[in-house]
């Protein structure tokens, strides 16, 4: 081989040595080291239907992933954040929920009209979460109120999510503005005095309420706040 042919040789081989090098430092190690991640663009409250506007997707070293991270957008887009979520921070499985108005295999949208409810607040709206306490029809003659019921369904109907709010001419009662995404959590007030609600329960909670609404009694619908989570209607 002609020696100006090896110098070329050694000088292309030289140059697509360093080059790769340098593509494989710059382009290939990272992608085999870090992984996409979605985070938090800004603070995000529990209860909150996560919008594309609210994360930004990011790469990270894989040795700081957690086994949990979100990295795909399909797992994250119509979640909504089951705890409050601080600004860049990586969202996991734990941050998020599915959407708690959808009704799932084992639970129901259970009306309640105005004639099976005691009291209700006047500010209840879609997305509050409540109690129903069930309360004893007074005794035929009795001078007593009724008093709280001590049968074993009076725990179980706990943290309800409420799925609307109606007055007694069925015109629904929200203060969402039209065309809104979905949120859960208390609002303001909004027009109109609740009358009959719907919430969300299951199977089992539904079957326990209609025995006790046979039985004449009804149910004090009272607002809890949404820290600690504990019924199964509410998800």
């Amino acid at each position: 081989m002609k020696s100006w042919v090896r110098y070329t040789l050694a000088t292309t081989l030289f140059v697509v040595g360093v080059g790769g090098s340098i593509a494989y430092n710059q382009f290939v190690s990272p992608m085999l080291t870090s992984e996409w991640v979605y985070v938090a663009r800004t603070q995000l409250p529990a209860d909150t239907p996560i919008q594309a506007s609210d994360v930004e997707r990011i790469r990270v070293p894989k040795s700081e992933v957690s086994p949990d991270a979100i990295t795909n957008a399909e797992g994250l887009m119509g979640t909504y954040t089951a705890q409050p979520v601080d600004q860049n921070q990586v969202l996991t499985a734990l941050d998020t929920e599915p959407d708690p108005f959808t009704i799932t295999p084992g639970t129901e949208d259970v009306p309640i009209p105005s004639t099976w409810i005691a009291s209700v607040s006047e500010t209840l709206r879609q997305g509050d979460y409540v109690d129903l306490i069930p309360i004893a029809e007074p005794q035929a003659g009795s001078n007593n109120v009724g008093m709280l019921t001590t049968t074993s369904e009076a725990s179980e109907f706990k943290h309800l999510l409420v799925l609307s709010v109606h007055t007694d001419n069925n015109a629904e009662v929200t203060s969402q503005q039209t065309g809104a995404p979905q949120s859960v959590g208390a609002r303001g007030n909004g027009s109109g005095v609740p009358a009959s609600v719907d919430v969300k329960m299951t199977s089992a909670e539904a079957q326990a309420l209609a025995s006790l609404i046979q039985q004449k009694y009804q149910l004090l619908i009272v607002g809890v706040s949404d820290d600690n989570r504990t019924g199964g209607g509410a998800k």
